[in-house]
């Protein structure tokens, strides 16, 4: 009795494990499809920290070469610098200086 109620367990068994296996979805992609997407996210978030890092940096060397003037703002509140021949400038959040008039 014991082998017949084994045998109908592993048989019951077999029959869910078949099932359950092919329902899964399969990956139709290929490895150079992943690499693809990978590779294009990867980008996204370089060229995103780049420009942070170059926004930092263009802030830095401003505040090192340049002097900042306390009474002025940018139009989103940025800091605004004078050069050596006296033009005001501040950096914009694309690390590019934009000269007051």
């Amino acid at each position: 009795m014991k082998k017949l109620t084994g045998i109908i367990l592993l048989g019951f068994a077999l029959c869910f494990a078949e099932t359950a296996f092919s329902q899964q979805k399969k990956d139709t992609t290929t490895v150079g499809q992943d690499l693809k997407k990978a590779g294009k996210a990867t980008g996204r978030a370089v060229k995103k920290a780049g420009k942070k890092v170059g926004e930092v940096g263009a802030k830095g060397a401003a505040e090192v070469k340049d002097k900042p003037l306390k009474n002025a703002k940018g139009p989103n509140g940025e800091t605004v610098y004078i050069d050596s021949y006296q033009r005001k400038y501040y950096v914009n959040k694309d690390a590019k200086r934009v000269y007051i008039k």
